[in-house]
């Protein structure tokens, strides 16, 4: 699987499920956050310097079973070329404007009206207030991992809840591996 965004806090929770799965994996993140990639058995692709289509398909001709997208923009059309027969893409990322929105589900269902047996979804708990159910279970499935010690999220740093907007500009300054977590006060 390849994760894009693979340094932050889904990211790194990706690369936790991936180890315990035994699976191969590969990750998108900038070259100082590799270490992390690489501690969950990850190969890391450095963003800046290296075409992520040229590395994935050199070492997985075949494609790959699936692709997380936590970033957007213009990764899911080098993501969806990567798949193999059967294989997924999953976008996670917060399109930031409704156009953005409108794009990116219009190319999910271009990607899904084209006959090459892969196939390209949206993942949110917003996405439907009708059946929470699918979410209900992937959660419940987390924090049993969580209770069993089995995935320990990754905390970059903690902020009283009057901080957000400093936490913000450090999630915003793109140098946080993990999450950042906000602080009620007691």
């Amino acid at each position: 699987m390849l994760i894009i965004g693979a340094s932050g806090g889904i990211g790194t929770a990706f690369l936790q499920l991936g180890k315990l799965a035994d699976l191969t994996m590969y990750g998108i993140a900038s070259k100082s956050k590799h270490t992390i990639l690489t501690e969950y058995g990850a190969l890391p692709i450095d963003y800046h310097s290296q075409d992520f289509v040229e590395v994935i398909r050199e070492a997985e001709p075949e494609g790959l079973d699936a692709v997380f997208d936590g970033v957007g923009g213009d990764y899911i059309k080098g993501g969806f070329s990567l798949l193999r027969r059967g294989g997924i893409f999953v976008g996670y990322a917060n399109p930031l404007s409704i156009s953005r929105t409108f794009r990116f589900l219009a190319q999910i269902l271009l990607f899904n009206f084209l006959p090459n047996g892969r196939s390209a979804t949206y993942y949110s708990t917003g996405k439907s207030r009708l059946d929470m159910e699918p979410f209900l279970q992937d959660w419940g499935m987390l924090f049993k991992l969580l209770e069993e010690g089995k995935v320990k999220p990754i905390i970059a740093k903690r902020f009283p809840i009057l901080e957000a907007a400093q936490a913000n500009e450090l999630l915003e300054g793109g140098q946080v591996v993990g999450n950042v977590v906000l602080i009620a006060p007691e």
